[in-house]
């Protein structure tokens, strides 16, 4: 029952899917073209004004090497815009957008466990994420054997496309426990994307506003760092952070789908 209903998620989203894919893909590669050689942007850096250094000066370090300048393809708003529309539209469409158009009464009507429909909801939600970074990362490996960079290479990413599919499964997993308590799609994506919109927004206020860095743990962005990944690896708590919150939002869509009425 669930392959019937994935494949009800592939029918429903598979262009989004692939246009979503064929932009990441695109925009990847279009950043290993504008990497720039080792080197070129210290000047750069020391034309900065020193408030800004303050704040941001170990991110931008960071960015100077040619690996550090792929990262940030991956915490570039356009790369995050569309993983987030992928995690909002599948999360709303599966559960509310599918009891707004009436036809969960249909599905209500046939033995369909309603775990299985959430089950179904979260496997399209994390495996077209899967296939969105997977797309980037051809980008940058498609990118690189055009025109290779000293002391960088597609695997050097590795961690930071593993985070960035982390990031949005917590984000996903939200949105589809939003879902799961809304009755249309409309309202469930305007409280996900305004959540997190307000996650992306907390995240960046909270780095350039001392008085506020208490609050930045309450960010999912603030456990997601790419170029502190590429030169250090993953931060065990931030991996842990995300995957809990991932857990916590899939669960809770589990008993909240369970025990509403249809």
């Amino acid at each position: 029952m669930i392959g019937a209903l994935l494949r009800r998620q592939w029918r429903l989203h598979r262009a989004a899917l692939a246009w979503l894919a064929l932009a990441m893909l695109v925009f990847e590669f279009l950043i290993t073209k504008l990497a720039p050689e080792t080197g070129r942007m210290q000047g750069l850096l020391a034309m900065l004004p020193p408030a800004v250094l303050e704040v941001f000066g170990a991110e931008l370090r960071a960015t100077l090497s040619p690996a550090g300048f792929l990262a940030f393809g991956w915490v570039h708003p356009f790369a995050l815009l569309m993983l987030a529309v992928w995690a909002v539209r599948v999360a709303a469409g599966s559960l509310a957008g599918e009891i707004g158009q009436g036809t969960m009464d249909l599905l209500a009507a046939r033995p369909v466990a309603r775990a299985s429909v959430v089950a179904a909801a979260l496997a399209a939600l994390l495996g077209g994420l899967a296939v969105l970074c997977l797309a980037g990362w051809g980008g940058i490996a498609l990118g690189l054997a055009m025109r290779p960079l000293e002391f960088a290479a597609a695997g050097d990413l590795a961690g930071v496309v593993a985070s960035c599919w982390l990031l949005f499964a917590a984000a996903g997993a939200l949105a589809l426990a939003i879902s799961a308590v809304r009755r249309n799609a409309g309202s469930a994506t305007a409280i996900a994307a305004g959540v997190l919109a307000a996650s992306f927004a907390l995240d960046f206020v909270a780095r350039a506003w001392r008085p506020l860095m208490w609050a930045r743990p309450l960010s999912l962005f603030s456990y997601y760092a790419p170029q502190q990944i590429v030169a250090r690896g993953a931060a065990a708590g931030d991996v842990l952070a995300l995957a809990v919150v991932t857990v916590a939002g899939a669960a809770l869509a589990f008993v909240a789908f369970q025990w509403r009425d249809l």
